[in-house]
């Protein structure tokens, strides 16, 4: 008898070989494809282990791969968060340290529905349960790129469209909602959002307050702390792009104060044209030497979360992404420079559009994926 796993026939089998394949396996079988559920791993678990040292390889990895693993991939591709029971880890992470050389085959499976799902998730939703323990399971650099593509935009969105700074009735839950994923998106990242998304509104109602007729100080004081103290979580506060938003906020209020009665008129507005994702940034947060003067953000520039997403995968491979003070010719996107050069020489130029990057290639611009990007930027170096 020949087996699915590439056994030789049952003559070559013993006397107990023999039996378990006769006897055993095909009640194991009828139990785990009839009865066993994979949402509940603990029978199929305990006969596993209870089994495992008396199975010879043949049928040990013939119960895995014809029994246990389809079942498991079934219910990872049936799984659904809004109805599920189980978390998608309890059918998937109870098997890790059972099925050696598969698990990559398993665990793909379940990386891709985890995928699939933040493509659909929705900031109302709040952060999905269970989320953390896939972090390692991506491994940093993927479940980074992951966040960028599928969640930073969405939380970059919220705060664009649906947060407003209102000393009189403020509104945190857009920002709360952006705040929870701190812990599991990168702090450096979720900084930018902030820089991005948050302060230029925050600086806005602030200078606005301060020029208004007889500004209460007293209060001023008091809005400023709440948001520095109470709603910022202190983590995030050691991040420059955080920090120096507090501190523009500072500085404004004290020329306030200084120019007294005379600031409703002198009281310059706050310079919100600064983007956070030119190359004075690095992807910690850590501010490099400036160059130049802060540009105005141009009227057709690509969505800062894109944006972000492409800046920072450029710079975990040591790469910066410039802007030119270009654009290019037909669809009037600003041309970056992607390159490790600071000086702005080397590298590709390239423009965003639509969520792609275009890269230039002779006399055409086409679609690159962001790996044909560093690709091509470090082989021109």
């Amino acid at each position: 008898m020949a087996s699915t796993t590439g056994v030789s026939t049952e003559t070559q089998m013993t006397p107990y070989e023999s039996l378990l394949w006769s006897v055993w396996l095909p009640r194991v079988r009828s139990s785990i494809n009839n009865v066993w559920s994979a949402t509940e791993p603990d029978s199929a678990l305990t006969l596993f282990d209870s089994w495992r040292d008396l199975l010879p390889p043949f049928i040990h990895d013939n119960v895995l791969d014809q029994l246990i693993i389809p079942k498991i991939q079934k219910a990872v591709s049936e799984w659904n968060p809004k109805i599920a029971a189980q978390s998608l880890q309890a059918i998937v992470f109870p098997w890790l340290s059972h099925v050696g050389l598969r698990m990559e085959d398993l665990v793909g499976d379940a990386k891709r529905k985890v995928r699939s799902n933040l493509r659909g998730w929705k900031v109302g939703d709040g952060v999905p349960k269970d989320l953390i323990p896939w972090k390692d399971i991506f491994g940093s650099k993927d479940w980074d790129n992951v966040l960028l593509k599928y969640i930073i935009p969405k939380l970059s969105s919220t705060l664009r469209e649906n947060f407003a700074v209102n000393p009189r009735s403020q509104d945190l839950g857009p920002l709360n909602a952006v705040l929870e994923w701190a812990g599991i998106i990168r702090d450096s990242i979720l900084a930018r959002v902030l820089e991005a998304e948050f302060f230029g509104k925050w600086l806005s109602t602030l200078h606005v307050w301060l020029t208004s007729k007889k500004p209460n100080f007293d209060e001023i004081v008091e809005w400023y702390q709440f948001w520095k103290k109470k709603v910022f979580p202190e983590h995030l506060l050691e991040y420059p792009s955080v920090a120096s938003g507090f501190e523009r906020g500072l500085q404004l209020m004290n020329s306030a104060m200084a120019l007294g009665p005379n600031a409703a008129a002198k009281l310059p507005k706050p310079d919100l044209t600064r983007d956070p994702l030119t190359p004075g940034t690095t992807v910690g947060g850590k501010s490099k030497a400036a160059n130049g003067t802060a540009r105005p953000q141009p009227s057709h520039a690509a969505d800062v979360s894109f944006r972000t997403i492409v800046d920072e995968f450029a710079a975990a491979h040591n790469l910066l992404l410039m802007p030119t003070q270009r654009t290019h010719e037909r669809s009037r996107m600003p041309l970056y420079r992607v390159s490790s050069n600071t000086s702005g020489k080397g590298g590709i130029l390239v423009y965003l559009l639509d969520d792609v990057v275009w890269a230039g290639e002779g006399d055409e611009w086409k679609p690159v994926s962001l790996e044909e990007m560093v690709l091509r930027a470090t082989k021109k170096q």
